[in-house]
């Protein structure tokens, strides 16, 4: 049997040293004995080991042992030690009295049921914080209140996953977007630059950039970590592809089109919408219908995830008005105590709430710690999105609308109607927790690593979830005019912009 163990492990070097590479006891590499430690208890140690490198650490007075493969624990384990679980593979041995922890891995160390014996050593453990250099992420209240950095534990995103913006004008040069910028468009203008031009948006007359929207929103769904710069984006790994849509004066609905058409062209697994129509309409068939190829036919069928915020006009959304399609996730708006944010609208279609995220990037590489409405809420969500394509690129369309809505957390300041629903929460506030839990449940919310290094995958699409994308009611007719107005307030016929389309 030597010859033969000796030949394998020639052949295969790994598995002979496979066990050299563990902390491990055994009567011909015993531990060099420091010191006592009575402050540990009855028969503590420190104890130094030489191999496979040198590692001092104290010992309780105890011993933890394995037992063999289909070995039975024997009677005299039983009556000694503790099963360390319901398998009864693992145990816990005390010292007796004059006893050391060493005394108790010699003792157990020859008994042909044991396969291996370690004092109960004492390791001081720490969590694994996401390190970030990011200077103003600290001020940055809504990821400490959702806890993101337990999506970052396990992903900063994927670059491969490309969300789309579809806002006013992006400055796609801003020292915390430009690293992740891909494929930019300006649907107003019809070219390759969608950055904010001067005099938009400032009412005033001046000639300089005033348009924070648009960065404000890209900012929320993928600045970029760990670049030293300003804060952190919900997906700060995935590409952002910034489509300028609003502009100063009058939009056509090709525009609007001609930006989803550019989304679906880009391969976007997220499109984020922080924009609408000032005036109350049914959504344009052509708008619709470019809407829904992109729901179905990116990613090779599965699907973009189009985001759209609920708007800011104190209003109930109509049942055939563009947030209210089925292919469209509706984000309301709520502050860091849970309630809903001023004028958010409301009504049926309303998906899920999410915090309105007011410290964000800005125009002329600045920042803001003012942006707000639902304007700020739907990039949270479409960011997070984007995080769950990273981790499950698999995922349809579908199935990551159900998990969002599914996930969401009753509010506690309202009651839901019996289907879960309530008119500005939707089904609930977003959940990170209960959705990492959704993810990976046999692991309790954390991440289960794979062999290879990455994310194991668990994704049951359960049954439930269907009937949560099919409960809407049916639409009518499609009509529509387009245009742009400034802020996060309430537009109404006084408003500096007279036009029909408007920044949430």
């Amino acid at each position: 049997m030597a010859a033969l163990f000796a030949v394998l492990s020639a052949l295969f070097p790994l598995v002979a040293s496979a066990s050299a590479t563990t902390l491990a006891w055994n009567a011909a590499n015993e531990p060099v004995v420091v010191g006592a430690r009575p402050d540990l208890g009855p028969g503590a140690l420190r104890l130094r080991f030489e191999s496979p490198r040198k590692v001092e650490v104290d010992a309780l007075g105890a011993a933890v042992l394995a037992l063999r493969p289909g070995v039975e624990p024997p009677p005299e384990l039983r009556a000694e030690g503790t099963a360390l679980g319901s398998s009864e593979r693992t145990w816990w041995i005390p010292a007796h009295p004059g006893e050391d922890a060493l005394d108790v891995c010699r003792r157990w160390a020859g008994h042909p049921a044991v396969a291996s014996v370690l004092p109960d050593l004492l390791l001081p453990r720490r969590p694994y914080d996401v390190a970030l250099d990011d200077p103003r992420y600290p001020g940055q209240w809504y990821h400490e209140l959702l806890g993101t950095e337990a999506l970052w534990e396990i992903s900063f995103g994927d670059p491969t996953v490309p969300v789309a913006v579809v806002d006013s004008g992006i400055e796609i040069a801003h020292p915390d977007l430009a690293a992740g910028i891909a494929d930019p468009y300006d649907a107003y203008a019809d070219d390759d630059d969608p950055s904010p031009d001067p005099g938009e948006f400032c009412f005033d007359g001046a000639e300089v950039v005033c348009d924070e929207h648009g960065p404000a929103v890209a900012g929320i769904v993928g600045a970029r970590a760990n670049n030293g710069e300003g804060i952190v984006g919900f997906c700060p790994g995935c590409t952002l592809v910034p489509i300028k849509l609003l502009g100063e004066g009058a939009g056509a609905l090709h525009s609007d089109v001609a930006a989803f058409e550019h989304a679906i062209d880009s391969g976007a697994a997220v499109i984020s919408n922080s924009w609408g129509y000032v005036e109350s309409i049914p959504v344009p068939a052509p708008l619709a219908a470019v809407i829904r190829r992109a729901a179905s036919e990116t990613r090779g069928g599965l699907g973009s995830v189009v985001v759209f915020a609920a708007g800011n006009d104190d209003r109930v959304i109509e049942d055939d008005e563009l947030q209210a399609m089925d292919e469209v996730l509706c984000v309301g708006a709520t502050d860091r105590y849970g309630n809903p944010t001023a004028y958010t609208n409301e009504g049926a279609t309303v998906d899920l709430a999410a915090p309105s995220a007011t410290v964000t990037t800005s125009h002329s590489g600045g920042y803001t710690e003012t942006f707000g409405g639902t304007s700020a809420a739907a990039p949270v969500v479409s960011g997070v999105a984007g995080w769950i394509l990273s981790v499950e690129p698999d995922l349809t369309a579908t199935e990551v609308r159900a998990l969002l809505m599914e996930t969401a957390r009753p509010s506690p300041l309202v009651t839901h109607d019996e289907s879960g629903h309530h008119p500005v929460y939707g089904y609930g506030e977003l959940d990170l927790d209960a959705l990492l839990e959704a993810l990976y449940p046999e692991t309790g919310g954390a991440c289960a690593c794979s062999g290879a290094g990455g994310v194991a995958p668990f994704w049951p699409v359960l049954p439930a979830l269907w009937a949560l994308v099919t409960r809407r009611r049916g639409r009518s007719l499609w009509w529509h005019g387009g245009g742009a107005t400034g802020g996060d307030s309430p537009c109404t016929p006084g408003d500096p912009a007279d036009s029909t389309r408007a920044m949430r």
